[in-house]
C-alpha cells in the first residue's frame, strides 16, 4: 500500500500537496517545450532531486516561473547542468546563476565546451551589479566565487553531486551535446537532451527507471510539424530523432519508462504517436507536461494500460455557458464526465490519523495540514512518522484528483458543499 501525506488548501479550487520522500530520486519536468514560444509549455528544463540535493538540467525560457510555482528557491540548487548550448536550453542561465551567487550555498556548474566561457563572461559582465547586491549583506564577490566551481566536459566523464552518481556520454546533435545518467540508491534517471540516433545511448540508459527523451517525430496537429529525424529524406541536416529511433533506443536499453519531452507548439496526437512508438518499444510511455513529477515508486500509467480511476461524482452536463440535458451520441457536447459512472469512491478510516482509499489502495493523511513551500515540505517529510510509517511521499496530480468530488459547489465567496468527503477527511467547510 502506498502512503501519501497531503495538505489541502482550498483557494480557487486548488489542492496543494505537502512533501516528497527523502529516499526517492525524482525528476520534475520544469519545461517540456521547444524553442518556439508556447504559453502552455516552458522550454527545456528538468529538476533532478534526492533528499536535499537538487540538480537543474538545462534552463530554457520559463524555467524560473515554473520553479517558483513549485516553491523551489534557485539559491538552494546544488548544481546547474547543460546538455548543450542552444538558447532554448540555456536562456535563463544568467539570472539563475546570479541568484545562486546571491545565496549562501555551494553549487557546481557543468556542461559541454563553452560552459566555463559562458559562466566567466557573465560573471565579468555583471560583477558590479553582483557586488552591489552582495554588499547589502556585507559579503563580497570574491568570497562567493569560492562557493562554486565550473567545468567543461566532453561526455564520457563520471562524477558525483552529493550522493547522486552522474555518468555522461556525448550524443550527436548540431553542436556538442551531452546526455546524463543519474543514479541514487538503486534508482536511475537518464536525460538525453536533443540528439539524433546514438549507438551509445542504450548502454548509458540500460535498465533505467526513466529515460527522458527528445520527442522528434512526434505527431503534432495545429502547429509546426515535428522534425521526423534521421529517417527523413532531403538535404537538410537532421537535429532530432525519429519516433522509430527513440523507441528503438528505449527498447534496446530496456528502460522501464520512456518519457517524451521537447514538444513543438500545437496539439499532440498521442494515439497516432503511440502507434509508431509501439512498433519498437513495449514499455510504459509518458508524454511529459510542465511540472510533471516522475518518481521511482509511482506507477505512472501509459495510454495503453488500465488502472483504477475513482468516479468524480459529476452528474451535470454543460454547454459552453449553461447546464444542459444529457447529450446523445453525435450531438454537441457528448462524452462529458457525467456520462461515465465507474468506481464509486470508497474509504476506510484507519483510526490512526490516516485514511485508506479502497479503490486506488493509497493511504492518506486525514488532516489537511498547513500550507508549506516545496523546501519546507522536503524537510518536514524526513521526520514524519504518522501512524508509525516513515515512507510518506508527495502525491502526483492524478492521485490528488482522485480525491476530488465534483458534486461540490460554491456560491460567490462561500463554499456550499465540499469537494472532498468530509466524513473521512478533516476539511472544514467555510469561505473560499
Amino acid at each position: 500500500m502506498i502512503k501519501i501525506i497531503i495538505g489541502f488548501i482550498i483557494s480557487s479550487s486548488v489542492l496543494l500537496s505537502v512533501a516528497h520522500a527523502a529516499e526517492q530520486l525524482t525528476a520534475t519536468i520544469i519545461g517540456s517545450g521547444s524553442p518556439i514560444y508556447n504559453e502552455n509549455r516552458a522550454s527545456a528544463s528538468t529538476l533532478i532531486s534526492a533528499g536535499k540535493t537538487h540538480i537543474l538540467v538545462d534552463m530554457g525560457n520559463g524555467t524560473q516561473a515554473n520553479l517558483d510555482q513549485l516553491g523551489v528557491d534557485v539559491r538552494t540548487l546544488s548544481a546547474l547542468l547543460f546538455t548543450h548550448h542552444h538558447l532554448d536550453h540555456n536562456e535563463e542561465f544568467v539570472p539563475i546563476f546570479i541568484r545562486s551567487l546571491l545565496g549562501r550555498d555551494n553549487f557546481t556548474i557543468v556542461g559541454p565546451p563553452a560552459t566555463t566561457k559562458l559562466t566567466e563572461t557573465n560573471l565579468d559582465l555583471y560583477k558590479e551589479d553582483i557586488s552591489y547586491r552582495l554588499g547589502k549583506s556585507k559579503r563580497t564577490l570574491s568570497d562567493r566565487q569560492k562557493a562554486f566551481e565550473v567545468r567543461d566536459i566532453q561526455g564520457g566523464e563520471s562524477f558525483k553531486i552529493d550522493d547522486i552518481q552522474v555518468t555522461t556520454i556525448q550524443v550527436p546533435h548540431t553542436i556538442h551535446s551531452v546526455a546524463y545518467r543519474f543514479d541514487y540508491k538503486g534508482q536511475s534517471i537518464v536525460i538525453s537532451g536533443d540528439l539524433t540516433y546514438s549507438d551509445k545511448l542504450p548502454s548509458l540508459a540500460k535498465n533505467a527507471d526513466f529515460l527522458i527523451m527528445d520527442s522528434g517525430g512526434m505527431v503534432i496537429t495545429g502547429g509546426k510539424a515535428q522534425n521526423k529525424g534521421a529517417n527523413n529524406k532531403g538535404p537538410r541536416t537532421r537535429a532530432h530523432l525519429s519516433l522509430a529511433d527513440s523507441s528503438n533506443i528505449a527498447e534496446k536499453a530496456k528502460v522501464k519508462n520512456l518519457v517524451y519531452t521537447h514538444f513543438n507548439k500545437g496539439t499532440l496526437d498521442t494515439q497516432a504517436s503511440l502507434k509508431e512508438i509501439r512498433k519498437n518499444y513495449t514499455g510504459k510511455v509518458i508524454f511529459a507536461e510542465d511540472l510533471m513529477v516522475l518518481e521511482h515508486h509511482v506507477n505512472i500509467t501509459s495510454l495503453t494500460q488500465s488502472y483504477p480511476v475513482v468516479d468524480t461524482g459529476q452528474r451535470k452536463f454543460y454547454s459552453n455557458d449553461e447546464i444542459i440535458n444529457l447529450p446523445a451520441e453525435g450531438e454537441n457536447f457528448f462524452g462529458q464526465d457525467a456520462s461515465y459512472i465507474i468506481n464509486a469512491p470508497s474509504y476506510s478510516n484507519n483510526n490512526d490519523g490516516t485514511v485508506t482509499d479502497n479503490v486506488t489502495g493509497l493511504m492518506w493523511q486525514k488532516d489537511m495540514g498547513n500550507k508549506l513551500s516545496y523546501q519546507e515540505a522536503l524537510q518536514k517529510v524526513q521526520s514524519n512518522k504518522l501512524a508509525g510509517y516513515s515512507d510518506w511521499r508527495v502525491p502526483t496530480i492524478k492521485e490528488l484528483y482522485s480525491l476530488i468530488q465534483f458534486s461540490g459547489s460554491v456560491k460567490g465567496q462561500h463554499a456550499l458543499y465540499p469537494f472532498i468527503d468530509t466524513r473521512y477527511f478533516n476539511q472544514p467547510l467555510g469561505q473560499v
